[in-house]
């Protein structure tokens, strides 16, 4: 099988499968999270779609950025039963997508950073769709503080990312949100339903 259709095939038959049983941890806190979103929304790294059953009446349209084809095909279908207004594209987030500057009124990351590769310009891409003012709904793993657990992650870190599609537990996306403009003192570290590689979290809103 060639190397991006066993890729499409991996993401579609086994990575999906693994995030929607591996994330319900975190479920939990979608719904407080999301009640903030409302008009037009840009989710980036839309993943299969878990946060759908989360976003509120006041959101009229959503359009789902998500660079895997495997993964976006789960995604299209919640999507389709979610009944409103949207858009899929399969691309990656931190490269300029097709809408002009300031064209949502909410942008949504969820558990996406730490796979994404560097976070500045998909960070920056967010920041210069966002309305003025508009709310980057954000939840993330970072890495533990210096000791035990942090030493656990960074020995882990290389065969997690192999078999989670990039999954660093060591990222950290703060100072990138910060480079890129955004007020940071609205998110809040806390412990997640995960395991205990990906436990230590970070969840808010960034202005």
């Amino acid at each position: 099988m060639p190397k991006g259709r066993l890729a499409t095939w991996y993401a579609r038959a086994v990575l999906a499968r693994v995030l929607d049983h591996g994330m319900r941890g975190v479920d939990v806190l979608r719904g407080p999270l999301l009640a903030r979103a409302h008009g037009r929304v840009l989710e980036i790294g839309f993943g299969t779609g878990a946060n759908i059953p989360y976003y509120p009446a006041a959101v009229t349209s959503l359009v789902a950025v998500e660079p895997s084809e495997g993964l976006a095909s789960h995604a299209r279908a919640r999507l389709t039963r979610w009944g409103r207004p949207h858009e899929v594209l399969v691309q990656f987030g931190g490269v300029p997508l097709p809408f002009p500057d300031a064209s949502f009124d909410v942008v949504v990351i969820t558990f996406v950073l730490c796979s994404a590769g560097p976070a500045a310009p998909l960070l920056a891409e967010a920041r210069r769709l966002l309305k003025p003012g508009g709310p980057l709904l954000l939840a993330e793993h970072i890495a533990a503080d210096p000791g035990p657990l942090r030493t656990l992650q960074t020995a882990l870190r290389p065969a997690w990312k192999a078999c989670l599609g990039g999954c660093d537990p060591t990222s950290d996306p703060r100072p990138a949100l910060i480079a890129a403009g955004f007020e940071v003192s609205g998110l809040h570290t806390r412990a997640l339903g995960l395991p205990l590689v990906v436990r230590p979290g970070l969840v808010g809103v960034a202005l």
